[in-house]
């Protein structure tokens, strides 16, 4: 039997053939039994290929015109300010990396390798994987996009060094985060041995399996050998110019990448770094701009002041600045406190994973790794620790508790899984149409349908003041548990029916009482992450996504007059039926539901139903739950980060409200005939944040004596 622990359990199979890989560095070993002709091993799940061969140069079935690279668009021809791939290549590099394991910055890299037999790991991709690639179409690409944005001195190392004097200090890059910052994190990290998928590809020759190439690397012992996973980074990963243009750049980009496929049969992800000017990109707000300015002022103000008391304690001291190259010296130091900014632009295909476990996953990057991975162990074992209080119980009680919660589960999922179909049939049939598709009809008429994506990101409030608002309105309600997602969730419906009113006169002046377009009710589909937004210890990450879909207040009598009256209103309204949802384990139908459609029917039957499974809705709301505090990579914070849904089909505005380092955010994504100013869109959903802000300042007064 093979030892394959790094994989699911499986059944395996040996086919030799020729490998279809790049030959490009290599990480991890991991020990198997010698190659044999033919030989099986038997367990649950699906079946894996192992397909053993010496490297090709190229891989004739990894044509541009495969199954999924099939889709084109106008986007793709516009000009990339990325620096070509292997610019710096000098002879005798091998996928990037010249042979001995040394990179182009002449960094000794002990895992890159060449010259090596190879072979190629086929395992069965997940249904929700597959799904993904049957579901999407042309205009509606499922690639989750997001962006991290960093700044601060990072970790000394080999990269620059502050002792060095003259004009080569000048931006030496101790404030800039680089692609040889971005892989000697990955490898340090491990990353490839915790989630090898990253390294993986869409088979060219069946999508239901991914394929991993390993190189095959000789033991002294005769009767083993260990396999390394080629980590081709820089496949995935490249520099390009900074954001010019303040957010109108950054914008582009993002449009870009969510609309322009991916070659899965290549790489699954990329990532773009670039470098800039603080706060010149619009990734970081003003807002934390001007206090990361603010605090280094009071830094060289402290700095300077301290440097005058040594000057007059000696005063020969100015007399020696103008020799021996002191006065080149400051201005070198002064360059380099000059704030910077990275960002760090990701994307990727559902089929890798879904973007909450792909952001968890990268959060194995950052410095606080294991702090992380500790509080989520301490987590898991308090749920332990609640689950056996009570007084001790012998064997057979144990037994017939756990028979009874069993049971609770059974008559939970059973008889919830028939509500939920009941009420997604109901919603079915009462929704005859998306109240946008009236918009989009008018618009062809018109002939001005513009295709695109209309995209924007801001800072809604600080994390604590919405937890605040949320209650003070639930206690004062009836005690309602009001969450988060519930408050976004209302701002944002508000913010949807005030984009139709405006839609509406724009199309043809008509009297309040006479509305075609805005509906008393809308539909909202909420994804929900079965683990709770987190990777469990010993797994790697996965596409566990399930969905609802939940009906809320549409127009109310204060969206007409621009928010007059109360808006708890539809808070509570909202926070009613997303309850209901939530206690149903309509995530986990929906998630079984697509599992079945992915294993079993046709593609063009499961991008059908995918599409009417929405029930008419309008807008998609994503909660992405960050760490409670900054987080770091090679010393650098991440100041500030947002992510962009990939718009389900049918459904044309996608918004995603994620909490990190206390902060909450939001970020758009949505049609451009549909929501033709983002950012107008979410002042609007900030305005009903802060009426509903207002009145829990109003409430909490009339509670105080």
């Amino acid at each position: 039997l093979f030892y394959v622990s790094f994989l699911v359990p499986r059944k395996i199979s040996l086919i030799p053939t020729p490998a279809m890989a790049s030959s490009i560095p290599s990480i991890l070993g991991r020990k198997v039994l010698p190659v044999a002709v033919a030989a099986t091993a038997t367990s649950s799940g699906g079946d894996i290929s192992w397909i053993v061969g010496e490297k090709s140069n190229a891989c004739p079935h990894r044509s541009i015109f495969s199954k999924w690279g099939r889709f084109s668009n106008g986007l793709q021809t516009m000009t990339s300010c990325e620096a070509p791939q292997g610019q710096n290549e000098t002879a005798g590099l091998e996928g990037g990396a010249p042979k001995g394991g040394v990179r182009p910055s002449g960094k000794l890299n002990p895992f890159l390798a060449s010259g090596m037999r190879e072979t190629v790991l086929r395992k069965r991709m997940t249904s929700i994987g597959r799904f993904s690639l049957k579901s999407e179409t042309e205009g509606n690409l499922s690639i989750p996009t997001f962006f991290l944005a960093l700044s601060g001195e990072k970790k000394k190392n080999a990269t620059f060094s502050s002792s060095t004097t003259g004009p080569s200090t000048l931006f030496t890059g101790k404030r800039l985060f680089t692609m040889e910052d971005f892989e000697a994190a990955w490898i340090e990290r491990g990353i490839p041995n915790r989630h090898p998928r990253f390294h993986s590809t869409v088979s060219a020759h069946d999508d239901s399996y991914f394929e991993e190439t390993h190189h095959g690397v000789a033991e002294r012992d005769e009767n083993e050998s260990s396999l390394q996973i080629k980590a081709e980074l820089d496949r995935h990963a490249s520099e390009t110019m900074h954001y010019s243009v303040y957010r109108e750049d950054l914008r582009n980009r993002l449009e870009h990448m969510l609309m322009t496929p991916i070659e899965v049969s290549d790489k699954l992800w990329e990532v773009k770094i670039s470098n800039g000017l603080l706060g010149s990109s619009g990734a970081i707000s003003r807002t934390k701009v001007d206090a990361l300015l603010k605090a280094q002022k009071g830094a060289e103000m402290a700095a300077a002041t301290l440097k005058a008391q040594l000057e007059q304690q000696d005063p020969a001291l100015l007399r020696r600045r103008t020799t021996m190259g002191r006065i080149w010296k400051e201005v070198a130091e002064e360059s380099e406190n000059v704030l910077m900014e990275s960002v760090l632009l990701f994307r990727s295909h559902h089929a890798l994973a879904d973007g909450a476990s792909i952001i968890a996953a990268l959060s194995d990057l950052s410095d606080e790794a294991e702090e992380i991975r500790a509080e989520i162990e301490k987590e898991l074992q308090k749920w332990k620790v609640r689950g056996n209080k009570g007084p001790q119980k012998n064997a057979i009680q144990r037994v017939l508790a756990r028979l009874f919660r069993l049971l609770k589960i059974w008559v939970w999922f059973t008889v919830g899984t028939l509500r939920a179909f009941m009420y997604q049939t109901y919603l079915q049939i009462t929704t005859l149409r998306n109240p946008f598709d009236a918009v989009r009809l008018d618009a062809e008429k018109k002939g001005v349908v513009v295709n695109g994506r209309s995209i924007s990101w801001c800072d809604a409030a600080p994390l604590e003041e919405v937890k605040k608002v949320a209650e003070i309105i639930g206690k004062a309600r009836g005690g309602a548990k009001i969450t988060i997602n519930d408050l976004f969730v209302s701002c944002i419906t508000s913010a949807v029916v005030r984009q139709l009113i405006e839609h509406e006169e724009f199309m043809a002046p008509m009297s309040s009482h006479n509305r075609k377009i805005v509906v008393p009710s809308i539909n909202v589909v909420v994804p929900v992450h079965l683990r709770g937004g987190v990777i469990l210890p010993n797994e790697s990450m996965g596409n566990n996504i399930g969905a609802f879909v939940a009906r809320v207040p549409g127009e109310m009598k204060h969206d007409a007059v621009g928010g007059g009256t109360c808006p708890t209103e539809r808070l509570l309204s909202v926070h009613r039926s997303m309850l209901s949802s939530k206690k149903s384990p309509a995530p986990f139908v929906s998630y079984y539901l697509a599992k079945f459609c992915s294993d079993y029917l046709p593609e063009n039957w499961t991008k059908s139903l995918f599409r009417r499974a929405n029930a008419n809705s309008c807008v998609v709301v994503s909660n992405i739950k960050g760490y409670h505090k900054k987080i770091h990579m090679n010393g650098m914070a991440i100041e500030s980060a947002a992510s962009f849904l990939p718009l389900p089909p049918g459904i044309p505005v996608g918004l995603v409200v994620q909490s990190y380092a206390g902060t909450i955010s939001l970020s758009v994504n949505a049609e451009k005939w549909a929501v033709p100013d983002a950012d107008k869109f979410l002042r609007w959903v900030l305005d009903e944040y802060q009426r509903l802000r207002e009145e829990a300042s109003k409430l909490e007064n009339k509670e105080d004596p």
